[in-house]
């Protein structure tokens, strides 16, 4: 439900920024990516208890065809293992997160470049000389 609501909230948001050029729909844009991007980012201290509280079939005891690690070593390799892990939990929100702040820092390059081109100033500057 989750993974449906959060983009159709930015879908509407960006559609009617896009549409009315509301300056407050713009601000409520951004501060809810920004606030959702800041939630979403990986956590240490969570990996870090993961880690910890991982079963020995979980931890990293040795890399491909090394020799066997040391507890520290296992546990370093053990806990970025866990980092790795948490980035990946909340991905795509960050995604979306920052692909709304590109779009929100693009569109007003994107609505005059689409704007002048459909009004067609530089044709209606010709014919305004010509008469």
């Amino acid at each position: 439900m989750a993974r449906i609501l959060l983009p159709l909230v930015f879908v509407v948001l960006l559609g009617v920024e896009w549409r009315y050029r509301l300056r407050i729909v713009r601000l409520t844009a951004v501060l809810l990516a920004v606030v959702i991007w800041s939630f979403a980012q990986p956590l240490a201290h969570r990996a870090a208890r993961w880690a910890i509280i991982a079963p020995p079939r979980d931890r990293v005891t040795r890399f491909v065809d090394g020799p066997p690690l040391t507890d520290y070593e296992s546990g370093v390799a053990t806990m970025e293992h866990a980092v790795f892990d948490d980035m990946k939990i909340d991905a795509d929100t960050r995604t979306l997160c920052e692909v709304v702040v590109l779009w929100l820092a693009f569109s007003p390059v994107l609505r005059r470049a689409h704007g002048s081109f459909a009004e067609g100033s530089v044709f209606h500057a010709r014919a305004d000389t010509a008469r």
